[in-house]
């Protein structure tokens, strides 16, 4: 029994009966395995000259194995290595996209453990760009506006004050909508891929407060203070 791929092989003797029961693995061949069986029960009868038994149950109990033996036997030497060339071609690109597909599994886990990495940075970087409070960016919009004669590009402003351009275009339309800041002339001009243009302050941001408590002197004609 030694060797034999078989999960479970049972012979039971009793006075005027035989029996044998067995299951082998999936992936073998049951009459492969059954023509085992039938081996291992002849050798068994072997043991026991005296035993008397039917000539045709014998034989019913046989010959589907025998059958399946002369089949096998049969088949020429040409099929069989073409089909093991066969076998072995398949199981040569199984491993093939095995190995692809185990390389392409480990790229995306990198890719995913970067992507992981530089979202994790930029959340970071979100939230302290979001540090500013609304009170801040408005006066920051509002010297900004002094200082450049009025004229604002959000993609400038963001990146002096180190802010998305989305929160610079949302303090300029926060001041718009409050009346704080008003567009002069009914145009908008863009240089750039954010919208700027010309406005007036209404209000005075801490810059222009500044400049306001600066008293010069007048002078006149030339030669008269």
């Amino acid at each position: 029994m030694h060797g034999m791929p078989i999960s479970h092989f049972e012979i039971k003797l009793q006075r005027t009966r035989l029996s044998i029961s067995f299951s082998s693995p999936s992936s073998a061949m049951p009459e492969i395995e059954e023509m085992r069986v039938n081996i291992a029960l002849l050798r068994v009868l072997s043991l026991f000259p005296s035993i008397q038994i039917s000539a045709s149950e014998l034989a019913r109990l046989l010959l589907p194995s025998l059958a399946a033996a002369e089949d096998v036997a049969n088949v020429s030497y040409e099929s069989l290595a073409k089909k093991y060339s066969d076998a072995h071609a398949d199981l040569s690109l199984l491993l093939s996209k095995n190995r692809e597909l185990l390389r392409s599994s480990e790229e995306s886990v990198l890719a995913s453990l970067e992507l992981e990495r530089q979202l994790s940075a930029l959340s970071a970087r979100i939230k302290k760009l979001e540090a500013v409070s609304d009170d801040t960016l408005l006066e920051l919009v509002q010297d900004w506006l002094c200082a450049h004669r009025g004229k604002f590009n959000a993609a400038l402003f963001a990146q002096a004050h180190n802010l998305p351009p989305a929160r610079a275009e949302e303090g300029l339309q926060r001041l718009l909508a409050s009346g704080a800041v008003k567009k002069v002339g009914g145009t908008l001009h863009s240089q750039s891929a954010h919208s700027h243009g010309e406005f007036e302050q209404h209000g005075q941001g801490a810059f222009h407060s500044l400049t306001s408590a600066i008293k010069l002197p007048k002078f006149g004609k030339m030669g008269n203070p």
